[in-house]
């Protein structure tokens, strides 16, 4: 269960919470990123611990903000931009 604060914040944003069995793929924008970094890292080829570390690096700095919006709005999440609200200015304060 998610604590409290985050079901007000969903609520109050006039959002739906539905829980999700605990694993989903096919729900899972983090799926979408780890195919996009495996297929980058692929082509780049790295054959020593050195050349993985700057591969994976290169493979992640090539995810795009507009990636992620099509990945979670491919596995049915809401992508709106939304204003700030209640629950991020508690999270900024540090609460």
């Amino acid at each position: 269960m998610l604590p409290q604060i985050v079901e007000e914040a969903i609520q109050e944003a006039g959002a739906k919470l539905i829980y999700l069995s605990p694993y989903s793929p096919e729900f899972s924008p983090i799926e979408n990123f780890w195919s996009k970094s495996k297929e980058i890292l692929k082509k780049f080829q790295p054959r020593n611990y050195e050349d993985l570390v700057i591969g994976i690096t290169e493979a992640m700095q090539q995810v795009t903000q507009q990636d992620i919006r099509n990945w979670f709005a491919h596995c049915c999440y809401c992508t709106r931009m939304s204003p700030p609200n209640r629950y991020n200015a508690r999270v900024q304060e540090g609460e």
